[in-house]
């Protein structure tokens, strides 16, 4: 008979045995295998890669397609802090004409004095491995991306993480790369007097369009935890007008069932639940120093009956090397409009910059026909402009043009730079209405500058768009603009409203733009970035009192602009909507805005749950919750009075 002991030790020799026997049989691999995975390392470590039994690996690190040229994987990789690897795609001077300083002094347009770092730009390191088999075929690419080292680095705190992963010919090719001025530039050079056109302009590889100049590529996301949020194959393009010209510039993110199985980006980019399928990797723009214009416009109107988009601050690397700050942002499409709108992806119809978007090539009609009668139609007769509302959503059409003209937008605008969408049918839905709407973008080139604070856009758009004059001169319309365009000055563009965006965006985007600035155009602190935001600070700070006058003179109104205050008796009770303007009294009991005598003014109270309205108080007396007060030039003075329930 066995011992007790004997018992035991045979126990654990058979328990020792099984779970070898378990970790022979983990470690027989079916896929390549990392033993870390991308993200972010305090320190140095070793990587082994793991693939299935009788194959090969096959690594690179310079972001290009393993194939029988590349590194042989035979022992474990040392992964550190790369940022002290030479440079090679930062050192470029072939992506750009504005490196071309005796080229272009002779432009109109100034450029930034772009130069190549002349120190070692951060770096993580890209690991693109595939193994090969008995038979002589390559795995699937796995791509792996190692920060290390970071929480030592400044101007990352907050902002989240892209890495953009290409084939580097796809990316620098002379012929074939998207990035680069290439083989197209130095055809134009040879053949076109360049002096007629801004450096920005000319021909370039990377001003080509269409899905030929697409590329594959693989991106990896990461918040601003570090956690991983997206790890997926995609095609990329270069985006954008005169952008193009400038660095580092935008890219657009498609993702296809070509390049994986998933025709979506599925996680949460934006906080907004929206799982899109094109996604825009936004440089700025014109606005390459303060990165603020577009974002602020944006921000400040949201909420207004057109559309939007999200912006949310990212870092890109590409292939490895840092690449400067931007705005992942939403691109306008179908996909766009079912989400935000509730409607029929398949039954959307947009227009961008007068040309088809998305829809059927017949659904054009619906636009030109939309067109030719508004630019034709004389608004003046009450059953025109009847008509004129079924085909628009006249507010939106009005808070869109009252946000283009008060951010000082012009030259482009509004005869390009626009997009519109409507559904095709008619449906039950809110926006299946089929009435036009509209979508803002790329407030950046030409407005927000100090120098256009006094610019009086609301001529010049009458001066330039057809439809916008004709609706004008119909009196519903001219009260309904006015009005509306008062309640967006008086809240939207309110200066504390207005300071305060700007103020986060200071303190927020400083670090990260000193970093970027340096790296793009050498700038040694943040006074450039600085500068830049005061710039769009001031135009801001300053453009009402311009606005006003202009919507005097331009509409020919008689009276004069009359501050309106109104007070309720608890902040917590609820809210007033002014006209068109939910005035929410979160902190403060008081509110105040200005509005023309000419027209009266209508006022709604909304009590809060728990709470219900009594009267207005003051210079107006009444228990209806909604009155109509005609302005004073002395002011009026109104307070709503509600009670617990």
């Amino acid at each position: 008979m066995m011992s007790r002991r004997s018992v035991l030790a045979c126990f654990t020799f058979l328990c020792v045995m099984l779970c070898f026997l378990v970790f022979i049989g983990e470690n027989e691999y079916t896929e390549l295998t990392f033993s870390k995975e991308s993200g972010f390392y305090e320190n140095a470590f070793r990587l082994r890669i793991y693939a299935p039994k009788g194959t090969e690996i096959y690594y690179t690190l310079d972001g290009s397609v393993p194939d029988e040229h590349a590194i042989k994987y035979t022992e474990p990789i040392l992964i550190n802090d790369a940022t002290e690897n030479d440079n090679i795609y930062s050192a470029r001077q072939d992506v750009t004409a504005g490196f071309l300083k005796e080229d272009i002094l002779a432009c109109e347009q100034t450029p930034p004095e772009y130069t190549v770092p002349n120190y070692l730009v951060d770096k993580c390191t890209v690991v693109r491995a595939a193994y090969l088999d008995s038979e002589g075929d390559f795995s699937e690419v796995e791509t792996r991306n190692y920060f290390v080292g970071y929480q030592n680095k400044t101007g990352y705190d907050g902002l989240n993480i892209m890495s953009v992963v290409a084939e580097p010919e796809d990316i620098f090719g002379y012929e074939d790369g998207i990035y680069v001025l290439g083989q197209t530039y130095d055809k134009f050079i040879s053949e076109t007097d360049q002096s007629t056109l801004s450096w920005a302009w000319w021909e370039a590889n990377y001003r080509q369009r269409g899905r030929e100049w697409e590329r594959n590529c693989n991106i990896q996301v990461f918040n601003a935890e570090r956690k991983q949020l997206l790890d997926k194959e995609c095609g990329i393009r270069v985006q954008g007008g005169a952008g193009r010209g400038f660095l580092p510039r935008s890219l657009n993110i498609y993702a296809r069932r070509q390049y994986d199985e998933e025709g979506r980006f599925y996680a949460d980019l934006f906080g907004t639940d929206y799982m899109a399928d094109t996604v825009t990797l936004f440089a700025g723009g014109g606005d390459v120093t303060s990165k603020l214009r577009d974002r602020l416009a944006a921000e400040l109107i949201r909420g207004r009956s057109f559309g939007t988009m999200h912006f949310e601050p990212y870092i890109m690397f590409l292939n490895g090397e840092y690449w400067g700050v931007y705005w992942l942002t939403e691109k306008y499409d179908d996909v766009f409009a079912a989400h935000y709108y509730d409607v029929d992806k398949d039954d959307v119809v947009m227009i961008k910059n007068g040309e088809l978007a998305e829809g059927e090539a017949e659904d054009y009609v619906l636009y030109t026909e939309m067109l030719q009668y508004m630019e034709n139609s004389d608004f003046t007769v009450d059953e025109n402009y009847a008509h004129a509302c079924e085909l628009l959503d006249i507010q939106s059409f009005i808070d869109y043009f009252a946000a283009e003209i008060y951010y000082g937008r012009y030259g482009d605008w509004p005869v390009s730079n626009f997009a519109v969408w409507r559904t095709r049918e008619i449906g039950e839905g809110e926006y299946e209405d089929g009435k036009w709407r509209w979508l803002m973008f790329d407030v950046n080139s030409g407005a927000l500058k100090s120098e256009s604070v006094d610019w009086d856009v609301l001529r010049m758009t009458m001066d330039n768009s057809k439809m916008f004059y004709n609706l004008c001169q119909n009196e519903d319309f001219k009260k309904q603009f006015i009005i509306s365009f008062m309640d967006i000055m008086n809240t939207s563009f309110a200066n504390e409203r207005v300071n305060g965006v700007i103020s986060d965006h200071l303190a927020f985007m400083e670090d990260a733009m000193r970093i970027h600035l340096k790296r793009f155009v050498g700038a040694e602190d943040s006074q450039m970035f600085q500068e830049a935001v005061a710039d769009v600070q001031f135009f801001m700070n300053n453009r009402t009192e311009y606005v006003l006058q202009h919507i005097k003179n331009d509409f020919e109104l008689s009276g004069s602009p009359a501050l309106l205050k109104v007070e309720i008796n608890h902040a917590d009770a609820g809210k007033i909507i002014v006209n068109t303007a939910d005035i929410a009294f979160d902190e403060t009991t008081e509110w105040c805005g200005k509005y023309y005598t000419d027209y009266q003014v209508t006022l709604t109270a909304v009590p809060n749950e728990g709470y219900h309205f009594v009267r207005w108080e003051n210079d107006v007396a009444s228990e209806e919750e909604t009155i109509v007060i005609g302005m004073k030039e002395e002011g009026v003075f109104v307070k709503a009075v509600f009670e617990k329930d």
